[in-house]
């Protein structure tokens, strides 16, 4: 919903009168449209890849990927766009040796990774992007969390952390599985978490300076 005021003029005097809410409008989008852009959402937030930082990569500007991910815009990525998106990925990831990959062995991605295997309907479906791929690993799982919620604006221990994603997500995971996604987050290329101590215990919160695109 879209909170509005409604003007109203009377004798040449212009009031505002108090807000109301309209519901925003549903913004409608072929599947296979839809699917390419959850499609590359997955994968930037599995390689912790913010939407500018996807833009500029792919020489756009660096609103451009958070655009096409606004369920409010009609914008879809054009074949040629989905190209350069796999180009950057691949560079991305053949220049950070030491990345955790989305599956194992697979270090390289192609276009057809982008597009559904199966055949999909033709009529137009309601844009909806997920914040949090549902059914993904600890790694998406926990790094579409810090870009997509307000979760470490306080700090967390590592119980509180596995809860949350456990809850997200319908899981049993346990710390373990958070090992890797949690040092990355913390120290990788595009850190975005740091480690606070309370008490004993490590707390992790988010970088003072991040920003969700």
């Amino acid at each position: 919903m879209v909170l509005k005021n409604q003007i109203i003029t009377y004798k040449h005097d212009t009031y505002f009168s108090l807000p109301t809410w309209t519901m925003a409008k549903s913004v409608f989008i072929f599947p296979i449209q839809l699917f390419s852009i959850n499609a590359v959402r997955r994968i930037r937030i599995h390689f912790n890849l913010s939407a500018s930082q996807l833009s500029k990569g792919i020489g756009k500007s660096s609103n451009y990927i958070g655009t096409m991910e606004n369920e409010q815009n009609e914008g879809s990525y054009s074949d040629e766009v989905l190209s350069d998106i796999i180009l950057y990925i691949n560079k991305f990831i053949s220049e950070n040796p030491n990345l955790e990959l989305e599956f194992k062995g697979k270090n390289h991605y192609t276009i057809y990774d982008l597009y559904p295997s199966e055949v999909v309907s033709n009529e137009k479906v309601a844009k909806k992007v997920d914040s949090i791929p549902p059914g993904s690993g600890p790694t998406i799982t926990l790094n579409a969390i810090i870009e997509a919620t307000d979760f470490f604006k306080t700090s967390h221990t590592l119980k509180e952390i596995v809860e949350e994603c456990n809850r997200v997500q319908n899981k049993n995971w346990v710390s373990q599985d958070f090992t890797q996604p949690l040092e990355n987050a913390v120290k990788g290329k595009n850190k975005r978490l740091k480690v606070v101590l309370k008490g004993d215990l490590n707390t992790y919160i988010l970088i003072s300076k991040q920003k969700k695109d």
